[in-house]
């Protein structure tokens, strides 16, 4: 039984393995999707008109686009400018208004657009073709607070990262009075994905089944193969105790079963021919004559008679 424990063991490092390698192919890494996602530090500053303070505000509201590089970036907000009012930015021939502060030029800016109406790829492309150092979107209202994943390769190095409709409007707002607004993005806290996409989903459950149904199949041979085998050795144990004495053969009633013996000697060269041959007890036993019996007695004493007369030496007649 020492190989089918091998076997077993065998058998359930396969499906180990065929379980592992299911779960691998499963989770979003494997499938080129990103486990971690970095939060980003959005740092706004400009002077207020009516005080004449400047007033800052910093918080980790921001999160970095999948194919951003995680690195910060530093420059003047701008939005776009165009007669429609169009603020998300698709069309290529979009213009960005950026308020500078005492009328400099060629300073670093940060292109700021809403979310929508074409592809995030589309919207960083069309910024950074206007020199822009990093893009800056803000979430659709019906999100509220929430920032999103996004998907944008083949935008380069340049910098993208989202930020929420409330934080986006309140920026959106002060460069469409005219009032500079610098922005400075750092690299926030790294994060582990928290979600499980519905495509993920039913990678795992159909890999689950499947596992199930190789570990099922496999255990349904094993048993089989080793009843087989229980079986085949039940079967080899019991072909010896088929095997049955032959009866001997009984002796015809009345007859003594001593009566069929017969004695086979040896034929000896050196034996005397003399000696006679032993006889069977059947035919050794003295036959009685009925007509014997009548003269039993007097047979008795004449032979008594004579053997007294031989001891006293006298004749016998």
């Amino acid at each position: 039984m020492a190989w089918r424990r091998r076997e077993a063991s065998v058998g359930a490092r396969g499906v180990l393995a065929l379980a592992l390698l299911a779960l691998a192919l499963c989770v979003p890494g494997a499938r080129g999707r990103a486990l971690e996602w970095f939060s980003a530090v959005v740092n706004i500053e400009y002077v207020d008109p009516q005080t004449n303070l400047t007033v800052w505000s910093v918080s980790e509201s921001g999160r970095f686009g999948d194919s951003s590089p995680k690195e910060g970036a530093h420059g003047l907000v701008g939005v776009p400018w165009a007669p429609g009012g169009d603020l998300e930015g698709c069309a290529p021939d979009t213009r960005f208004f950026v308020p500078e502060p005492g009328g400099r030029g060629a300073a670093p800016w940060v292109a700021l657009v809403a979310r929508g109406g074409c592809t995030f790829k589309d919207k960083v492309l069309v910024a950074a073709r206007r020199n822009a150092s990093a893009v800056v979107l803000y979430n659709e209202e019906r999100y509220g607070n929430i920032t999103l994943p996004m998907s944008h390769a083949g935008t380069g190095n340049i910098v993208v990262i989202m930020i929420s409709y409330p934080k986006g409007r309140e920026i959106l707002e002060l460069v469409q009075k005219g009032i500079p607004v610098t922005m400075t993005i750092g690299v926030g806290t790294r994060h582990v994905q928290e979600f499980i996409s519905g495509q993920s989903v039913v990678f795992v459950a159909i890999a689950f089944i499947t596992m199930m149904i190789i570990s099922l199949a496999w255990l349904i041979f094993y048993y089989i193969q080793r009843f087989l085998y229980t079986g085949s050795q039940i079967g080899s144990q019991g072909e010896p105790g088929d095997v049955q004495e032959m009866p001997a053969p009984e002796s015809p009633p009345g007859r003594d079963p001593a009566a069929n013996l017969s004695l086979a000697l040896p034929d000896d060269d050196g034996s005397d021919d003399s000696s006679p041959p032993s006889a069977s007890p059947a035919e050794s036993e003295p036959q009685c004559d009925p007509s014997f019996k009548g003269d039993a007695g007097e047979n008795t004493a004449l032979l008594e008679a004579g053997r007294s007369d031989s001891r006293h030496g006298g004749p016998i007649s």
